[in-house]
């Protein structure tokens, strides 16, 4: 009987709490707290349009959806996700989700819209793991050179933010390097949508993978189309961190790509060629095989260059937890897009090359039409039930 009494009391407390959760969920400060989640989120003076950004999903699902509880208004339709405050298109919500490019009106409609002010923007920081390893000695099976980054961003103008933070080495087997704490790579990138679909990323100074100097990616991909190219050139040179200091080398790495994909809408499959010179003149040609999942996404290539041939796999995922500590005005989280790949190398140095923040293709390919409707459609009717 004392029993059937406390299972009572917990099951009404479990309604209490339950109510007061759904209570809580629909209330105003509900969604100040989802608000929380973006840089900024501003309407349109027509009320039917919404400018937001937000960096904690890499999934631009995730931000529609959410944009769309914020503003808690059945008018409101069309949304447009910002990257680095550079509107990329409009989407609208509705039985299903659809696309439509932005016009040269439409941007300068944004900039009246949504005044650039920097100090609108969190202090960013997040947490990002770096792991370069080397599989198959026979005494020490894995060996590798492991790092946490704390990395942040600060936003000077338009598409333009500096790159920064602190690297924090953990194990270290690959080389003789020191193992010192130094800073991140650090760099300006400039992200510019254009009209017609073009897109094009610029960035200067100290990258990943040791390399310091000059990098350009340019790509044509409308958001709605499967066909895409671009082509990528960077000047850079090797730089590394001392216990006395920075090592520098000459600026005389050309890199030089260009590619041409292709998307299947089912399964959401992209086919890509690309080739030229990556680092140390080695000239070649690769092929990726790349699937995208709502939360991962996973490449096979295949690379043939003058230094050999070999074949790999790479993913790019968010980092859970995601979302560590935030407030208004500051956060901290777990990387949004973590990216590695691993080549079982027949050769040295086959189609080696840099990365810097991002790469310009993978970070649009999650925002095509057809991979974003193709969720939204699942997300309808999982709510319908």
């Amino acid at each position: 009987m004392q029993q059937n009494k406390f299972l009572f009391l917990f099951l009404c407390c479990l309604q209490v709490v339950s109510v007061a959760v759904a209570q809580d969920t629909s209330a105003p400060a509900a969604r100040e707290r989802l608000h929380q989640n973006f840089d900024r989120i501003s309407p349109a003076p027509d009320a039917k349009r919404v400018y937001y950004e937000q960096r904690l999903y890499r999934n631009p699902l995730v931000g529609l959806i959410q944009a769309q509880e914020v503003m808690a208004d059945p008018a409101v339709a069309e949304f447009v996700p910002l990257f680095q405050g550079i509107p990329l298109g409009n989407y609208r919500l509705g039985d299903t989700l659809s696309y439509t490019p932005l016009g040269r009106a439409d941007r300068q409609a944004y900039k009246r819209t949504v005044p650039f002010r920097p100090w609108h923007y969190k202090l960013d920081f997040w947490l990002q793991p770096q792991f370069v390893a080397s599989f198959g000695n026979f005494e020490k099976p894995v060996q590798s050179n492991t790092s946490l980054l704390l990395l942040s961003q600060l936003y000077l103008y338009r598409g333009l933010v500096l790159n920064g933070g602190v690297l924090f080495p953990l194990v270290h087997e690959l080389d003789n390097r020191p193992k010192i704490i130094r800073p991140a790579p650090l760099f300006l990138n400039q992200f510019l949508a254009l009209q017609n679909h073009h897109f094009v990323s610029a960035s200067a100074g100290f990258f990943y993978n040791d390399q310091y100097g000059l990098n350009i990616q340019y790509r044509h991909m409308p958001l709605d189309r499967p066909f895409s190219f671009g082509a990528e050139a960077g000047l850079t040179g090797m730089y590394y961190y001392t216990g006395k200091g920075v090592y520098y080398g000459q600026v005389n790495k050309l890199l030089l790509l260009a590619d041409v994909a292709y998307r299947l809408s089912h399964p959401d499959l992209t086919l890509k060629l690309s080739g030229g010179q990556y680092l140390q003149q080695d000239k070649g040609l690769r092929l990726d095989i790349i699937r995208q999942f709502s939360n991962v996404e996973v490449g096979l290539y295949a690379i043939n260059t003058q230094n050999g041939a070999t074949l790999g796999f790479n993913f790019a995922l968010s980092l859970p937890p995601g979302k560590i500590l935030q407030g208004k005005h500051a956060r901290l989280r777990t990387d949004d897009e973590f990216v590695w790949e691993y080549s079982y190398s027949g050769g040295y140095n086959i189609g080696q090359r840099y990365r810097t923040g991002y790469q310009l293709d993978r970070k649009l390919r999650q925002y095509h039409e057809q991979y974003l409707q193709r969720q939204y459609q699942q997300y309808q009717e999982l709510s319908k039930d």
